[in-house]
C-alpha cells in the first residue's frame, strides 16, 4: 500500500515538475504543436470472470480485480518524447491473492534527422492481420492475462528499436538485449500422476543470448506492406524432460520450461479491392539447432493469414483464413516399451503447445461487429474454428458508453476441443463469463 501511495504521489508531483519544465511541445511522433507539453491520463476499472469448476455443476469466480492504471508522456519540442504506464491491481485469480504494481511501458523516443529511436520497457506489435500474426516475434505475451481487452496479452522488453524514414520505405531494426519469455499456459494442461514442473532453463543476459530482427516496411495510400526477419530465441519457450526415476509411488519426472533459438523470415500486406479491404501475413520459422535430437524445440513450419474486411454503415465483418505446414513431420505412435513412455508425453504436450499436432492445419477467424445508437452500443464477436483439430474458441463481447469516459462490457471467453488438444485442456480452466465497469480520464 505504502508503495502504492508512492508511486501516485510521484506521478502528481512529476505532473506538476513538467509543467514549468519545457516551454514547447510537439504531438506524440512527431506531430503538430500541441498546447502543452505532457500529458497524464488512464482509467479505473474493476473486472469479474466466473466460470464452471472442473468435473462438478458448481461455479467459482476466476478472477476478480480492481485496477487502477496512469499513463504519462513528456516531449520536448521537436527532439523526442517519453512514455510511462503503470498499472495498480488488486483482487484474487485463479484462487490465489493477486496485489502487483505493474511498470507496462516505458521508453523515450529521440528525433534525429530521417532517424527515429525508441529506448526502453516496450510493447513491440508485427503484422497486419487480425488477432493472428506469425510475424508478432518480438515481444512476449501472456495468453492466461484474464481482460476485456485483448491487447492486455501482450507484456513489454526491454528492447532497443530505431527507424530510418526514407518515405515510401521505413527501415526498421530492433536489438532485444536479453531474453524475456512468454507465459506458457501450463497451469491449464493436466499431466499424468508423477509428473511435476520445476523451473525453467532459460538463457541467461549475456549478450550473445540477444536477439535482434529487421524489417522493410512500403507505406504507400493503396497498399502498405513490409518484409522481416527475426533472429533469436523465440519468446514462447518448450517444454524439456529432466531424467525419469522410479520411486515406491511410481515412475516420476520433471518437466523443465526451456528456450530455444529460431530464425523466422515475414511478410505481410494491407491494400484495398474495391470496397474490400485485403490483408495477409506468412512466416517461415526454423530453430537453429536439430528438432529431432531436442523434445522441446519445434519442427520448421510456414504459417499464413489471408483476409479480408467489409463495412456496411454501422456493420463490419473480418473474416479470415489461417493455415499451417509443418516440415518433416512424423506421426508419433505410442511406444510399446514403457521406458519410452514419458518422452513420448513430453513430445506430445510440446505438440500441442506449438499447434504442430497435425502436419497441415486449416482454420478460419471472423469478427462480426455492430455498432448501435449512436455508436454507444457495440456488439462484436471473436470467431476461430480449426477444421483439422476441431479446436474453437469463441469471444462475444457487449460494451455500452454510460457517460462519457463511463463504460460498461459484458462478454464471455469459451475454449473447447477434443482432449489432447490445447483448447480442449484450457477449456475448464480459461473458459469464463465477464464483465467490466471502466472509467478514463
Amino acid at each position: 500500500m505504502r508503495r502504492l501511495l508512492f508511486l501516485v504521489v510521484l506521478f502528481s508531483a512529476t505532473q506538476l515538475f513538467a509543467q514549468g519544465l519545457f516551454d514547447n511541445a510537439v504531438e506524440n511522433e512527431r506531430q503538430a504543436s500541441p498546447s502543452q507539453n505532457y500529458e497524464l491520463n488512464g482509467y479505473l476499472r474493476s473486472v469479474f470472470y466466473g466460470g464452471k469448476i472442473a468435473d462438478t455443476d458448481d461455479y467459482e469466480m476466476k478472477s476478480g480485480y480492481g485496477e487502477a492504471a496512469l499513463k504519462l508522456r513528456f516531449r520536448k519540442e521537436s527532439f523526442g518524447d517519453a512514455f510511462a504506464e503503470v498499472r495498480f491491481r488488486k483482487g484474487l485469480e485463479f484462487n490465489e491473492n493477486l496485489a502487483e504494481v505493474n511498470l507496462r511501458e516505458a521508453y523515450i523516443n529521440a528525433y534525429v534527422g530521417k532517424f527515429d529511436f525508441r529506448v526502453g520497457h516496450q510493447i513491440v506489435v508485427w503484422g497486419r492481420a487480425d488477432g493472428f500474426n506469425p510475424t508478432d516475434n518480438v515481444s512476449p505475451k501472456n495468453m492466461l492475462v484474464r481482460s476485456p481487452n485483448e491487447d492486455d496479452k501482450r507484456e513489454g522488453s526491454f528492447v532497443v528499436r530505431s527507424f530510418f524514414n526514407l518515405t515510401p520505405l521505413r527501415f526498421e531494426g530492433i536489438w532485444v538485449p536479453a531474453f524475456f519469455s512468454s507465459v506458457l499456459p501450463l497451469q491449464a494442461i493436466s499431466l499424468p500422476e508423477g509428473i511435476s514442473i520445476t523451473d525453467p532453463d532459460y538463457p541467461d543476459a549475456n549478450l550473445k543470448n540477444g536477439a535482434y530482427a529487421i524489417r522493410l516496411n512500403l507505406e504507400l495510400p493503396s497498399l502498405d506492406c513490409s518484409i522481416s526477419y527475426f533472429n533469436g530465441f523465440n519468446p514462447l519457450p518448450g517444454v524439456d524432460m529432466g531424467t525419469p526415476y522410479f520411486t515406491m509411488s511410481g515412475l516420476e519426472m520433471s518437466l523443465i520450461p526451456k528456450a530455444y533459438r529460431m530464425n523466422i523470415f515475414g511478410a505481410d500486406f494491407s491494400t484495398t479491392l474495391g470496397s474490400f479491404g485485403l490483408r495477409g501475413e506468412f512466416a517461415y520459422r526454423e530453430p537453429h539447432k536439430d528438432f529431432t535430437s531436442f523434445v522441446h524445440i519445434p519442427n520448421p513450419e510456414l504459417q499464413y493469414v489471408f483476409g479480408f474486411d467489409k463495412e456496411i454503415g454501422d456493420f463490419s465483418l473480418i473474416c479470415q483464413y489461417v493455415g499451417k505446414y509443418v516440415r518433416d513431420f512424423e506421426d508419433l505412435s505410442a511406444p510399446v516399451n514403457p521406458l519410452e513412455l514419458p518422452e513420448y508425453e513430453v513430445r506430445l504436450k510440446n505438440r500441442m503447445l506449438s499447434s504442430q499436432l497435425d502436419e497441415l492445419s486449416h482454420a478460419v477467424s471472423f469478427r462480426p461487429a455492430f455498432k448501435l445508437m449512436h455508436e454507444t452500443l457495440n456488439l462484436e464477436l471473436l470467431g476461430l474454428y480449426n477444421f483439422t483439430t476441431e479446436e474453437y474458441l469463441c469471444r462475444p463481447k457487449v460494451s455500452y458508453d454510460i457517460a462519457d469516459e463511463l463504460d460498461f462490457a459484458i462478454g464471455g471467453e469459451i475454449y473447447a476441443g477434443p482432449d489432447g488438444t490445447l483448447f480442449g485442456e484450457m477449456d475448464n480452466f480459461l473458459t469464463a463469463i465477464f464483465f467490466e465497469l471502466k472509467s478514463s480520464f
